[in-house]
């Protein structure tokens, strides 16, 4: 017995009761499905219809080693990371279609506590400390950046990547944690020409299995297997490398550069404007969204998304309302946005071992 084939618009309606981490999947069945699941309209739907949020945290940094995280929505709803045990922890790294976090305490203390959070659901679980998360008179570590990939939500499993410079001498080490053995291992120190330097707590962005960091220097990018548990480095074309890049992202299931400029075959063309100022103030291009069109802009204390196509704003600017006075005048503001739903993860079994420890 032969069925009727599933037309493209009943696959889609199927597809929008699926989670944000499935969607960037489903995406890649072809050309057709992936412009369709790029549209506003597809994207609303599914939010809406699996109970998930978008939005981001603005991340701000104090003398000496104090940071706050500030949350803003694109819609209705309050997230926050006031329900870990300890305030205004540092965010290191975030895989933002599955909502995870990874969350470090301050640096100044002699055993640096991380945490793997959800915000949505309030719930955390603590980690084994890394060798470059102690600090003695011997022995400095400074967080260059780090690195979260979800590999499944049913049980949870993930991977981290964490690379630290040695403060006295310039030693790069990289160390991974595995959910599975939950525990961290050093891998072969990382050997970088003299002009190549990783951006101190840049974000990076995920192609598959692979973390990619755009260097200092602009003429490569660092790209870190998650499953092989190797580096390499990839140049940049030569025509771009006179350009001041903004920013990495993934576009179609490839590595492109925002600047204004056509490139090589294996980027992908993408023209925005490097810089808008308003009110005296630079804004930055943050993330492109699932739609090939929008992009989010950020300033010191709003985001709001960028049409691209008409070149005007597409949205009112979510603004940060109760930023302390002690982080006002910083110039320091990372961005961590995300898609998440309220699935909960059963992590609460670790509250205990976390609350005895820093009590």
């Amino acid at each position: 017995m032969s069925y009727p084939a599933l037309n493209q618009d009943m696959v889609l309606e199927i597809f929008s009761y699926c989670p944000a981490s499935s969607i960037e999947k489903f995406k890649f069945l072809n050309k057709d499905y992936y412009k369709r699941m790029s549209e506003s309209w597809f994207i609303n739907l599914n939010l809406f219809r699996t109970n998930s949020i978008f939005g981001v945290f603005l991340q701000y940094k104090s003398y000496p080693s104090t940071f706050i995280s500030s949350f803003v929505l694109t819609g209705d709803g309050e997230v926050s990371l006031d329900f870990l045990p300890i305030e205004r922890v540092k965010i290191e790294a975030c895989d933002s279609t599955h909502g995870i976090f990874l969350c470090a305490g301050p640096e100044y203390v002699i055993k640096t506590p991380y945490f793997v959070c959800k915000p949505t659901t309030r719930e955390y679980q603590t980690l084994p400390t890394p060798e470059t998360g102690f600090s003695t008179l011997e022995y400095d570590f400074i967080p260059i950046v780090s690195g979260l990939i979800v590999t499944s939500t049913n049980p949870l499993r993930y991977k981290i990547v964490k690379i630290s410079k040695q403060s006295k001498i310039f030693t790069v080490i990289c160390e991974v944690f595995d959910s599975d053995s939950f525990t961290w291992k050093r891998l072969d120190d990382l050997k970088l020409a003299n002009d190549e330097h990783l951006v101190f707590s840049s974000v990076p962005v995920r192609n598959n299995q692979f973390l990619n960091w755009l260097t200092s220097s602009n003429k490569n990018v660092f790209r870190f297997c998650m499953k092989t548990e190797t580096w390499s480095l990839h140049p940049v074309p030569s025509e771009l490398r006179k350009y001041c890049h903004h920013l990495l992202t993934n576009q179609g299931g490839k590595l492109g550069i925002v600047l204004d400029s056509t490139f090589d075959k294996s980027w992908v063309r993408m023209k925005v404007e490097k810089s808008i100022v308003e009110k005296d103030k630079f804004v930055t291009p943050v993330w492109f969204l699932r739609d090939n069109d929008v992009v989010m802009l950020g300033g010191f204390d709003w985001v709001s998304l960028y049409d691209m196509k008409t070149n005007s704003i597409k949205s009112e600017c979510f603004k940060i309302t109760s930023l302390p006075i002690d982080f006002v005048h910083t110039g320091i503001v990372t961005y961590f946005p995300f898609y998440s739903d309220y699935e909960r993860l059963n992590l609460d079994e670790y509250h205990v071992v976390v609350i005895k420890q820093f009590s």
